[in-house]
């Protein structure tokens, strides 16, 4: 997850790598929410990119954009998180589909 995290050498590995096509409007309004005003804070990946949505786990997991990369601690409290949600979001959604 080094280079989805680093946005590292090489192509961009798509998103359906490690998510669902379900999971990107949830993945999308949480990027929207996560973003801070400062360009350290704002998501630098494109859209449909793992890189893009392994920020949004390491926003999740408490990374603030600030003082280093996240570690595979934070980026897994991240994922967890995003479980959490998606399993709230299915709830919220007659016939859970999300």
């Amino acid at each position: 997850m080094v280079q989805a995290r680093d946005g590292g050498p090489g192509p961009l590995r798509p998103l359906s790598d490690a998510f669902e096509p379900e999971d990107v409007p949830l993945l999308e309004a949480c990027c929207a929410q996560l973003e801070g005003k400062t360009e350290r804070q704002k998501n630098p990946h494109p859209k449909g990119s793992l890189a893009r949505a392994a920020w949004v786990c390491a926003r999740l997991g408490g990374w603030t954009g600030y003082y280093g990369k996240p570690g595979p601690i934070v980026m897994l409290e991240g994922w967890l998180e995003f479980q959490a949600m998606k399993r709230g979001a299915k709830l919220m959604i007659p016939g859970g589909d999300l």
